[in-house]
């Protein structure tokens, strides 16, 4: 919707996921890091397969409101709604699917077996629970290398333009089976930590990008709420993903798509449509209000400002849809900074990092110095990314879908009226 040219299948990214790694595996080899041709091919396989999970439009479908669904869902079931039957689950991370497509799933499950590579062994490279070797669910992983360059090659945005060259060749392993890379290189990975964070600021959470994404989120939720024939539970989904049908063939964009062009073509004024043909008409929603702040964790709290608008978007939000007249669906308030998103702050504070449960630490750039000594990057002081390390940013934004400007405007005064 914004960067027409970013529009490359999950296929062509896996298949460069595979040229990477493939690229890691021959430094390896050649540094004798890896000598037997199985470990070659498990690696290879888990490259291909490690988005297979992915839902609908990424992680968008991951992302939506559960707990409003689930308790909108609780109060018609309560009050006897025959339509609800039975409970909802939340749909599962799309790690979770892709260990169940890959040790359930009999058509894929074969076909490992059948060249003897465990289907049990490739789910947890790609989950990061492999014992050995791990290229994947790291800083400086396979995925990340091709997404950056790959995103910033379509977006026409520079920034992820890092040397990946020069972190393949000066990768290594450590004693306990974790990558490293060699000191020398250690500016290059502060850059491709800088690229992911300027990356995600500029092209993943751009305010227009943001502002689609929530549209197709809350248009999620009405479907669950309605009578459309969608997945309502994370259960049906698991039962869906494990079964030897053509319904997980199915399960692409095209999914939603059939439900946004279904809703789009429909007369009349109800947020649903209204939402639908934003999408299909390429309509982008509005920007009412948005408040942006990167502090310094260790010595401050997130501004008054941006306090003062969480707690009024919280606790309004519907009183002011109603004083303005919009339809409460059509108004759309979200906070960029989400558990979910992980790259969105790329760096591991240092003030938290001695909670940092283990497995999480394992993701950590990790450098190896001349001595041999190896050193997580954020806890050296002579980095620009241990210093880094202490900012978060927070983006809080308000939308309107299917208005003309003026009433845009009137819904922004009345929200700095409040504030």
């Amino acid at each position: 919707m914004v960067y027409p040219n970013a529009d490359y299948s999950r296929f062509a990214h896996s298949l460069g996921v595979l040229h990477v790694t493939s690229r890691v595996i021959d430094v390896f080899e050649r540094k004798t890091l890896i000598t037997d041709d199985t470990d070659v091919q498990k690696f290879r396989v888990a490259a291909l397969l490690h988005d297979i999970g992915h839902y609908p439009y990424s992680h968008l479908m991951e992302l939506i409101d559960w707990d409003r669904y689930v308790l909108n869902y609780m109060r018609k079931k309560d009050s006897g709604d025959n339509d609800c039957a039975g409970d909802v689950k939340r749909y599962p991370k799309h790690d979770k699917l892709g260990r169940l497509l890959i040790t359930k799933r009999r058509d894929i499950r074969e076909v490992l077996e059948k060249y003897g590579i465990s289907p049990e062994e490739i789910a947890a490279i790609i989950e990061g629970k492999y014992t050995g070797i791990n290229l994947l669910h790291k800083s400086l992983d396979v995925d990340r290398m091709d997404y950056l360059v790959r995103d910033s090659l379509n977006t026409g945005v520079p920034y992820g333009q890092v040397d990946i060259n020069y972190i393949l060749n000066n990768l290594d392993v450590a004693e306990d089976q974790e990558i490293v890379l060699r000191s020398k290189a250690r500016t290059a990975a502060e850059h491709l930590l800088l690229a992911r964070y300027f990356m995600f600021n500029t092209v993943y959470l751009h305010k227009t990008v943001f502002g689609f994404e929530e549209i197709v989120r809350r248009i999620i939720l009405l479907l669950l709420e309605g009578t459309d024939e969608i997945y309502r539970s994370g259960g049906e989904i698991e039962k869906m993903v494990c079964a030897d049908t053509q319904e997980f063939l199915d399960f692409h964009d095209a999914y939603i798509d059939k439900f946004i062009d279904k809703h789009a073509a429909s007369d009349g004024n109800e947020p649903l449509t209204v939402l639908c043909k934003s999408v299909k008409m390429r309509i982008p929603p509005k920007l009412v209000y948005e408040v942006v702040d990167l502090y310094d964790t260790q010595r401050s709290n997130p501004s008054p400002e941006y306090i003062k608008f969480h707690t009024c978007m919280e606790k309004e939000l519907e009183e002011i849809a109603s004083t303005c007249k919009v339809e409460a669906q059509c108004l759309i308030w979200r906070e960029t900074k989400d558990v979910e998103f992980e790259a969105l702050n790329p760096f591991t504070s240092i003030s938290r990092a001695q909670d940092t449960r283990e497995e999480e630490m394992r993701e950590l750039v990790r450098i190896k110095e001349p001595s041999g000594e190896i050193t997580n990057l954020v806890e050296d002081k002579k980095s620009i990314i241990h210093h880094l390390s202490q900012l978060a940013l927070k983006v809080s934004r308000l939308y309107v879908v299917g208005v003309e400007e003026s009433k845009a405007q009137e819904i922004r005064e009345e929200v700095q009226k409040r504030l």
